[in-house]
Parts: structure tokens; sequence; C-alpha cells
């Protein structure tokens, strides 16, 4: 610390360009399920990537920090081994039988975040999430004078490992008012703009690189479209009267558990083929009927074993409009056909809801990426 004019001034910190995350341990509630894993990662994305502008802003201090909107997020999880079974193990303690997710709890992690593209108001982030080895839990992973003394593992330990990365992209935003009162934003310019903040190549390869497109406006829905009604509650709400971004994650996979189980999926590729149609849905007046899910016309007969059991590979959540907490927000789902590897299939959301002049308006596309898998009734394992 010096002191300059009688007022204390901090010494810049050290500037990382890749940032580590201090190990953290996963807590119980973050791996019982699928749907609570995936909402976890997605809330430390956000920490990890908050906690990265700031030691960026405390090691440059001459920057001002400046509100920003996160515009998309696509993560990925690198639990499974495509050409082998869905539940490899991926602990070496754990047994086949027990989801990847399981196998971290209780398990010390971190996050590796950097930046791959710098724009006039927006910047991208790649984030990689890494298992620790035991005896480094304590370790200060950006900290290179530390390499030589943890070189070696140690008994216990088992290798680092990449179990989830994800990118994601931020707009810097200025807050104003109207003369009604009401609050906008508009894009304000990013305060990183120095190129030497980048990290080239970029670490993470996804599994479907490009965003969702919206529609044309005026095309009809694919025939094998189903809607879904989203009931939103007073906890799905920021306090601006949105839904918070980590929510979005639990909402889609409420439409993803729901549509694979009644088998408005099961006319996909490989494996999801199904040889009677589905009905038209996007033609049916009944889907306007709060509530109607039209699930009783479903071609796949109830206990079928079309899409019981599947996995999330990816899960894309763009954040182009608010959505808001209030009545009559719905989604448009379907699988599109169009097979990508393998048994993988993609899954497509449109979340909804009517405009003043009651014409649709699309506020946020969304996308899944997943793969069905069946279990054996004598070995109770997972099999492709």
């Amino acid at each position: 610390m010096s002191t300059t004019t009688g007022k204390a001034v901090t010494a810049p910190s050290t500037l990382y360009v890749e940032y580590s995350q201090p190990p953290l341990a996963f807590r119980p509630m973050e791996c019982t399920t699928e749907a609570r894993f995936l909402e976890s990662l997605f809330l430390l994305t956000d920490d990890a990537r908050d906690n990265f502008t700031r030691q960026l802003l405390r090691a440059l201090p001459h920057l001002e920090p400046v509100k920003s909107v996160v515009r998309f997020m696509n993560l990925k999880l690198d639990l499974y081994n495509i050409g082998i079974s869905p539940v490899t193990p991926f602990s070496q303690s754990a047994r086949r039988s027990v989801p990847p997710w399981k196998q971290l709890l209780g398990k010390h992690f971190r996050v590796v975040t950097r930046f791959t593209a710098i724009g006039r108001t927006s910047i991208r982030m790649h984030h990689r999430f890494l298992t620790v080895p035991r005896s480094q839990i304590r370790r200060d992973f950006n900290n290179r004078e530390e390499d030589a003394k943890y070189n070696q593992l140690q008994d216990g330990d088992e290798l680092e490992r990449q179990f989830a990365s994800a990118e994601g992209g931020l707009v810097y935003i200025l807050w104003q008012e109207d003369d009604k009162g009401h609050r906008f934003f508009r894009p304000h310019p990013s305060p990183f703009q120095d190129r030497e903040l980048l990290q080239r190549p970029p670490v993470v390869k996804l599994l479907r690189q490009q965003a969702p497109e919206l529609r044309p406006q005026g095309s009809s829905l694919p025939e094998n479209a189903f809607r879904f009604s989203l009931e939103l509650r007073k906890s799905d709400e920021d306090e601006l009267g949105h839904v918070t971004n980590s929510r979005y994650t639990s909402l889609v996979y409420d439409v993803l558990a729901y549509g694979a189980n009644a088998g408005y999926y099961a006319n996909g590729s490989g494996s999801f083929t199904n040889s009677v149609p589905l009905p038209r849905y996007a033609q049916q007046a009944a889907i306007d009927v709060p509530g109607t899910t039209l699930s009783e016309n479903v071609a796949i007969p109830v206990g079928s074993r079309f899409y019981k059991i599947f996995n999330v590979l990816e899960m894309y959540v763009g954040f182009e409009n608010e959505v808001k907490v209030k009545p009559g927000v719905y989604v448009w789902s379907w699988v599109e056909k169009e097979k990508i590897a393998g048994q993988l299939d993609v899954i497509r959301f449109e979340i909804c809801t009517k405009g003043e002049n009651g014409q649709e308006r699309v506020l946020s596309l969304c996308r899944a990426v997943i793969r069905e898998y069946r279990r054996s009734p004598t070995a109770q394992k997972a099999v492709l």
C-alpha cells in the first residue's frame, strides 16, 4: 500500500489473461440429478465470469467497471465418451451404475476462464471445468512458482480431468430512463479493448458451435412441434421482474423431460425414429386453450421404449429478450431432423409470448443436444 496526498492507493494486483478459480467442492444438492447439475454449472459459470473480470479490473485500475448482460451461454458436458457407454466411470472409485454427475459429489474442481473475442461493446469467453487432485486442493493454480511443488501426484490422487466446458457472450450496457420512468439500456463500449487480453486458439470444442437461428417471420412451425405452457413463479424472477438467467436451464429441462417421456421427440434420427407420424400440433386450434398439451394425441404409446432415458451433452440458452414472470409464456419445442454424430439429436426450444397486437413473439432461443440410452433389465447398467 502506498500513500499519495493523504489518500490510500492499493497497488495493482497481478493480471491473468487466463484465470483459474480457487478449488471448490461440489455441494450434495448440485449432484443429485442431471437437471440440478446443469443448473449449478450455469451458476458456476456466472461466478467464474464475474471473478475473471473483477481480477482484470483490479490489475487494470485505470479501467472503469461497466454493467453488462449475458447474451448467450452454451454449456457442454464432457462427462461422456460418445464412442463408449454413457456411464463409463468418470471417477476411478465409482461404480458403473452411478451417473457421472453423482460421481463428482464432494470432489474438488476449478474453473479456468479466458477471453476469446473482444468487440466494441461485447466480449466472448471460454470456461473449462477441471477436477482437482486431492493433494492439490490448496494450490494456487495461477502461481507458476508452485508448478514444481505439485508436479507429482500423491497416493489416492486421480488425474485432472475436464468434465464440462462453456462459451458465453456479454454485452456491455448503460441503463437509461425514458420520460415515463421506464428503464431501458443501450449498448456501451466494453472496458476491455486491449487485444493482449485475448487467448488464442479457443480451447472449447462444442458439438454445435453456431447459435440457433430465428425462424423467418411468418414461417410455419415444423409438423413435429409441440407446445408447453410455462407456469412461472415469483421465485423465478430477479429484481427487475424478469426470469433470472440460471432458471432458464431448469425451465428448458422441464420441457425436455416432458417431451421425452410423452414421446413428442420420438421422430428424430437414429434410434429415435418413429415409424408412426406424430400429429401436426402447430395446426391444432386447441393449443390456444390454456393448460392444453394435447398429450392424448401423441402417437407413441405410454410405456414405449422411446426417449425414456437420455443424457444431455450440450445445452444452449439464448437471452435475446427478457422473459417477464407473468402468465401466457409458453415454449414451442421439436427435434430437429438432422443427425450430427451417431445417436445424438438436436432439440430446439422457442420461449414465446403474445404481444399487444396478439402476434407471437419469440423471447429466447434454446437448444439441447441429447443421447438416448436404455437399461438392461438383467445387468442394470446403461447401454447404448
